[in-house]
């Protein structure tokens, strides 16, 4: 947490002084820096704009129409295996599940809008400034904040329903979704310069990450598993985030800190972050032709 806080306290000190100091004062390559994130943050919000229209003229419902279909999957997810699962005394079934669903399906989505980034906005990238990257950073902004949304909507249903309001650790909660996030932008670049060198990968990215499902821990806990069993599934990203989040609610939810540990989650984010950042710069001007 310690390190998180010091790299959220760097970003801060840079960009306020911008606004104290004059720009024209900073060292260049500050000033470099400072116009190369203006330009980014002016091209990802026109393709968050535009992708956030399309949905919104898919739905048939406005802007409501982007969160009812999340909301309704979600809380028909969380009932019908509600009443299938046997309950956990350690934390509500309701909160078990929904942790579960959100976090791989936030993993999910944002894999697969990635995968085929670069064909649905091919037009766009006739304009020198938008870029492939532009288009992973602008749905997997857009992603997070809908399912950030949606679970926070379906956890304040739930705790409305229990009558009974439950949260012990809410930065380890923010923590372990901003962690997941992360890798999960990390991996879209990846699968965004695959989908482009191998576009069959289009079709095989949602029959190869099925298995994770199963494996994320999502209808099942940690501690309930066979030792032997446990290394085989305890790297996996998703599941760290999952229990993670699972303990925010509550200490009665326990975790063994040798096999789930914020400080892998964020070192696995950053190594995918970077490795993918590689992969794209190395092939960035390929991506650019046909």
């Amino acid at each position: 947490m310690q390190l998180i806080n010091l790299i959220t306290l760097i970003f801060f000190l840079i960009f306020m002084g911008v606004y104290i100091f004059n720009i024209k004062t900073l060292p260049k390559f500050l000033v470099k820096i400072i116009k190369g994130f203006k330009v980014i943050r002016n091209v990802v919000s026109g393709l968050i704009y535009r992708e956030l229209k399309t949905r919104i003229t898919r739905t048939g419902f406005g802007i409501l129409g982007i969160f009812i279909e999340p909301v309704a999957v979600m809380l028909i997810f969380v009932f019908i295996f509600s009443l299938i699962r046997a309950g956990n005394k350690s934390l509500d079934t309701g909160l078990f599940l929904l942790s579960g669903i959100v976090l791989f399906t936030l993993f999910n989505q944002i894999a697969l809008r990635s995968v085929n980034a670069i064909q649905a906005n091919e037009p766009l990238f006739i304009y020198k400034p938008i870029k492939p990257i532009d288009t992973v950073i602008a749905r997997t902004l857009i992603e997070a904040a809908l399912y950030s949304l949606v679970f926070i909507f379906v956890s304040l249903s739930i705790f409305y329903f229990k009558q009974e309001f439950i949260l012990n650790d809410f930065p380890l909660m923010v923590s372990s979704f901003i962690c997941l996030a992360l890798t999960s932008f990390g991996f879209g670049l990846i699968l965004m310069v695959l989908g482009h060198y191998y576009p069959i990968m289009i079709q095989l990215v949602p029959v190869l990450i099925r298995p994770l499902w199963l494996m994320s821990g999502i209808f099942f806990s940690v501690k309930d598993l066979p030792m032997r069993i446990i290394p085989f599934v305890s790297w996996n990203p998703i599941l760290q985030s999952i229990e993670l989040t699972r303990h925010s609610y509550t200490l009665n939810y326990i975790i063994d800190e040798n096999i789930v540990s914020l400080k892998y989650l964020f070192a696995f984010s950053i190594s995918t972050v970077c490795l993918g950042l590689w992969i794209y710069t190395q092939n960035e001007r390929r991506l650019l032709t046909k």
